[in-house]
């Protein structure tokens, strides 16, 4: 499933123009988890590794990702990576389903970032100052039970796909320190990123609350990357001017998205 860089826009992928585009400590592995287990990486580019090196070039795949961290912990020697950078809801229903079985175990996902338009918002805060910054995060949040009936659409999917897995959803981290100094070069004013991540943190709880009524487990990912966001003195997510824009690095996957992951499957 190849993605245009321009798709990528759409975001919380490369959230800006024509935006192109470690591995984790050994840690042993859980008896819940072996060679055996059946895992499937499903989602966006916040799964497949974007921002991390080594990025394939169709869909942003990085072996320093979240899902082959998680899985070298655990004892996964194989597993089946769909992600791709770009993807919406529809992807994942057209062209990623496939790769889940009855047989699968274990799923991960991040969806839902793009659908909403994160990356948009982000341009229009930066592109047209404040007033426009709340008019479009107010109408995002407004859109968000829209995004919450494709979300619960394609979870019902997988569902069906993968009767017995154990779907864990992860959430997204939120883009911006809100403290006044700033420390990146070209970033949305103080205004402005607190109006983002009010968008970020509504997204997530309705994520949160959609994967709840799908019986799969909501990983929050917020508290892990606290303090490391853009403009932190330690940033785990790439700044606006960077070809990956406002993704996570080496660093945001393997102690932001895994430790989270970590957090719910030992």
């Amino acid at each position: 499933m190849r993605r245009n860089l321009v798709r990528l826009l759409a975001a919380p992928l490369p959230l800006l123009a024509a935006a192109g585009l470690f591995v984790a400590p050994a840690h042993a592995a859980t008896s819940a988890y072996d060679s055996t287990t059946q895992y499937v990486a499903m989602g966006d580019s916040f799964s497949s590794g974007l921002g991390a090196p080594g990025v394939t070039l169709d869909c942003g795949r990085s072996p320093q990702g979240y899902p082959t961290l998680w899985a070298q912990a655990h004892g996964i020697t194989a597993f089946t990576d769909v992600t791709c950078g770009g993807a919406v809801t529809d992807d994942v229903l057209a062209e990623q389903i496939s790769g889940l079985t009855a047989d699968t175990d274990v799923v991960t996902i991040t969806i839902g970032g793009n659908d909403a338009g994160w990356g948009a918002q982000v341009l229009t805060c930066m592109q047209s100052g404040d007033t426009a910054c709340t008019t479009a995060i107010n109408q995002a949040v407004a859109g968000l039970p829209a995004i919450a009936a494709k979300v619960e659409t394609t979870y019902t999917a997988i569902r069906q796909a993968a009767p017995s897995a154990t779907v864990y959803v992860l959430g997204y981290p939120l883009l911006f320190e809100e403290s006044s100094g700033c420390s990146a070069w070209i970033v949305p004013n103080q205004y402005q990123r607190k109006e983002l991540n009010r968008f970020g943190r509504a997204l997530n709880q309705s994520l949160d609350q959609s994967a709840a009524k799908s019986g799969f487990q909501f990983v929050d990912a917020q508290s892990f990357f606290a303090g490391h966001a853009v403009c932190a003195s330690q940033s785990w997510i790439h700044p606006v001017l960077n070809p990956t824009p406002l993704h996570p690095n080496a660093n945001g996957y393997r102690l932001g998205y895994l430790a989270a992951l970590n957090s719910v499957t030992g």
